[in-house]
């Protein structure tokens, strides 16, 4: 499928076309983890459009998928949201060639966008030989790309964990478009801060934290935030992130701190059950603290294959009081989560011995 821009227009489309928010979207199983649940994946797709998601973000890393199931997942999600929404897709495979590899599948199927990072286990002798990895990478697509440094934490070179020095000349490739702040690098306001100094006027800045868009939309102009699970304290009827969003972008600050008020007691209640999962200093991703509370609040939910944590039966009720302490209402049977709710609707149950 032909993109709607080339790499020289790519910067200038992401400017005027990725704004909002954007969350990302796990694989389903069938209830024996045999195979995808293609239903489900297609009913999640539906249920983040209708949250208000300006963008999907397809999450393959940390769930136990084959490539050829990765690119079976990649080609279900952009099928169902058949261009309503932008599609991005999370590239952080193991080598270099699958990451390429990934990314040319993502566009032959219809994806527009990709948050492009390194390797993780990729380990660069110099400055110079991490950003020309990069640019290898980009030269390799014509995706629009967002630049991720997360999961390397170089702080060898940069106490900040990423050699600040060559972000502007990995903004200036052409086909990065935008960069996502947090989630390793750091997960400092003044990390932010310095790439929109740095960068800013030459790609879209985003922290996906909302307390940290009091300062980044009314004085940096961020424009897009994610991707991050912001289905998890906000419903299709009650979509209180976006609204949060807007209202910064449209400067009603009365309303940006009345909703961030709303939401508050839900980090102090979910939060202290998950201190020790620690996914900027691990870079183990946790996705099924995100499938469980996305369920909670209509999602398809389902399980996912190891090598994934366990969620635990006291982090599982501190997510839903956390739910009903902001006034939402967790979904119910339980056992429709461990199967997937399209799965559930079929008849499936827990096998039992």
């Amino acid at each position: 499928m032909a993109l709607e821009y080339t790499k020289a227009e790519a910067k200038q489309w992401a400017k005027e076309k990725f704004i909002g928010l954007e969350a990302p979207i796990f694989p389903s199983f069938s209830p024996d983890l045999s195979e995808l649940d293609e239903d489900g994946i297609r009913y999640d797709v539906n249920h983040i459009i209708a949250n208000g998601m300006a963008s999907i973000l397809i999450a393959p890393e940390g769930t136990g998928m084959t490539m050829e199931e990765i690119k079976r997942f990649i080609s279900i999600v952009n099928d169902e949201a058949g261009g309503r929404v932008h599609t991005s897709l999370s590239v952080l495979m193991n080598t270099v060639e699958e990451n390429i590899a990934i990314m040319q599948h993502h566009e032959k199927t219809g994806g527009n966008m990709a948050m492009l990072g390194h390797p993780v286990m990729y380990d660069p002798e110099s400055v110079e030989e991490l950003y020309r990895n990069y640019k290898y990478m980009c030269d390799a697509t014509n995706l629009a790309l967002v630049f991720y440094p997360g999961r390397l934490k170089l702080k060898r070179w940069d106490i900040s964990g990423w050699p600040m020095e060559i972000l502007p000349r990995i903004a200036d490739i052409p086909n990065v478009v935008a960069m996502k702040v947090l989630g390793g690098s750091s997960s400092s306001l003044p990390f932010t801060l310095q790439c929109f100094h740095l960068v800013g006027e030459q790609i879209l800045v985003a922290d996906p934290v909302p307390s940290a868009w009091f300062t980044t939309i009314p004085n940096y102009g961020q424009q897009w935030a994610g991707a991050a699970p912001f289905y998890n304290t906000q419903t299709p009827e009650d979509q209180r992130n976006v609204k949060l969003f807007n209202a910064l972008r449209n400067g009603d600050m009365e309303e940006a701190f009345r909703i961030h008020w709303q939401n508050m007691p839900n980090a102090e209640v979910a939060d202290a059950a998950f201190a020790n999962v620690n996914y900027p200093e691990t870079g183990i991703l946790v996705a099924y603290v995100d499938k469980y509370a996305h369920w909670c609040n209509g999602g398809n939910g389902g399980i996912l294959r190891q090598p994934t944590g366990r969620l635990y039966d006291y982090q599982k009720e501190a997510i839903r009081a956390g739910l009903r302490a902001i006034g939402l209402t967790p979904r119910e049977p339980e056992e429709e989560f461990y199967v997937g709710r399209m799965n559930y609707a079929k008849g499936a149950r827990l096998k039992r011995y």
